[in-house]
């Protein structure tokens, strides 16, 4: 289905979204965004006065996105040929939970070097198999794949803190920023039920993933440059 990994701004952005759009904050900049889907953060980063290029793979989300007037190319970002229709080079590069789709993501990485400006940033996002959950799960012996989140059932690959920047490192680029994206620790929704604010929350989510980011973090965001 087209929508299922669409997202809806209109309550505003939070968490891996609001961080990219606050990393790309500034002067107007070329990003290319590969796996733009319906282009729900393309329309975001368009408003914010950035030059943008999407790619998205599924032909229903990419045509609902250029049926907005976005401006979307349908290709898969594997196939090599893609890249030949795309003109860099890009101040970034957008790769928002996409690598852990794909078989081989450091060759997707290799590839995209050429496009990436001298001072060039790749943006990456991508989830923590890591997190407390999925390992209390596996501790039972329980390994679901699910339509969505970390063991969303297209995830062909599986990835820590450590093997996020491994992938890139060893793609050529240099990490220079490696932190918790999206987080949550046991029990949310019973505080919230006993009148903690959603503001509360929050600090001890910060709190959890400043003393175990490996346990409590649910989405990783990475920036590199080459």
């Amino acid at each position: 289905m087209a929508l299922t990994y669409h997202r809806d701004f209109s309550d505003g952005l939070e968490g891996k979204y609001l961080k990219v759009v606050q990393r790309l904050a500034g002067t107007s900049k070329s990003v290319l965004e590969l796996g733009c889907h319906t282009g729900y953060l393309t329309r975001e980063l368009l408003s914010a006065g950035h030059r943008v290029v999407g790619i998205e793979k599924d032909p229903e989300a990419a045509g609902l996105a250029a049926a907005a007037g976005l401006p979307v190319i349908c290709a898969d970002v594997t196939c090599p040929s893609t890249f030949a229709r795309i003109s860099g080079p890009f101040d970034a590069i957008l790769l928002m939970d996409i690598l852990e789709h794909l078989a081989q993501p450091g060759e997707l990485l290799q590839q995209l070097r050429p496009l990436l400006a001298e001072n060039g940033r790749l943006l990456v996002t991508g989830p923590n198999v890591a997190y407390w959950a999925v390992r209390a799960k596996l501790a039972l012996g329980q390994w679901d794949y699910q339509e969505a989140g970390i063991l969303d059932r297209t995830h062909l690959r599986f990835f820590t803190a450590a093997t996020w920047e491994s992938l890139l490192t060893s793609a050529g680029y240099r990490v220079v920023v490696s932190e918790p994206a999206d987080a949550m620790f046991p029990f949310e929704h019973l505080l919230l039920r006993a009148g903690i604010t959603q503001g509360q929350v929050q600090s001890l989510r910060n709190l959890a993933t400043h003393f175990a980011p490996n346990l409590f973090t649910i989405v990783y965001f990475l920036e590199a440059t080459q």
